[in-house]
């Protein structure tokens, strides 16, 4: 019954999957007093099913389920669950893909720009939920030596970037995001250009934080691996075309504040001093 209710193009065709893998026909997956159509109260069952999986995802993007309206919600969440059916035992895995899905379905025509902000809030609401999930800083203790006299005088440093903070460029201003994620009504505002903006979490809190372009160019070359700091100066000043030393100098400052609040962990490097040039 499971393969018929739960099949993702429908119940028809979930009966005859059934049908064809395990030689399983309608009556033998359930039964059904006299006078009763199967068909209907299989239905019932895989409608239950559906509704369950769509309420679940709704109770994962709650904003961009009050920005649609529950029918529009319904309908992509209808569709991505057809092309993404749940396969895992936890239904925190079941929304994962709904960002990209969205990104997908909005196929820019000649003359036409994507919604942004949807997909915008899609994805900023994907990442509060996996920070609120992933392993924290909490517990975790933070290197006394790693305050800003200490590295502007070149204190070797390694930056990186906990489970909990992400990193994201995006088309309207936090206060937008914040609006719709706190459930207060919001207009509807233009794009303003790039923000640059980081979801992270401090003490079991989570949230979002903007960014300028030389702090998220930074942090952002220790995504995949810790990079020292002076590495991240580089790349930053690669992206912002200021110098490696300002920037050196900026990073050194602001770092200790970012650790502070979880953003980032600093750790001792092994490696020798290097200044950038000034």
């Amino acid at each position: 019954m499971l393969t018929a209710t739960t099949y993702p193009t429908g119940l028809r065709e979930g009966l005859r999957a059934a049908h064809a893998g395990q030689g399983l026909d309608i009556h033998t997956l359930i039964a059904t007093p006299a006078g009763i159509d199967p068909h209907a109260r299989l239905a019932i069952y895989a409608n239950g099913y559906w509704l369950r999986l769509i309420e679940c995802l709704q109770a994962e993007y709650p904003a961009l389920s009050r920005l649609f309206g529950q029918e529009l919600f319904a309908f992509f969440a209808r569709a991505y669950l057809s092309q993404h059916p749940s396969s895992s035992p936890t239904l925190h895995a079941l929304g994962a893909r709904f960002p990209h899905f969205l990104r997908g379905s909005q196929r820019p025509r000649q003359g036409q720009q994507r919604q942004r902000f949807p997909l915008e809030l899609a994805w900023i609401e994907r990442a509060l939920s996996e920070a609120s999930r992933a392993p924290g800083l909490e517990e975790a203790d933070t290197d006394a030596q790693m305050d800003a006299a200490a590295l502007a005088i070149g204190l070797p440093c390694v930056v990186c970037l906990p489970a909990t903070t992400r990193l994201t460029i995006v088309s309207h201003t936090p206060e937008r995001f914040r609006s719709w994620l706190s459930g207060s009504s919001s207009n509807q505002s233009p794009p303003v250009g790039r923000v640059f903006l980081a979801v992270r979490r401090h003490r079991y809190r989570v949230g979002i934080e903007p960014l300028t372009d030389w702090q998220f160019f930074a942090l952002r070359h220790a995504v995949c691996r810790p990079r020292t700091l002076v590495e991240c100066a580089e790349a930053a000043a690669r992206r912002t075309g200021r110098t490696a030393g300002e920037l050196h100098a900026l990073l050194a400052l602001w770092l200790p504040t970012a650790q502070a609040s979880s953003l980032v962990v600093l750790r001792s490097s092994s490696a020798t001093p290097r200044f950038a040039d000034m």
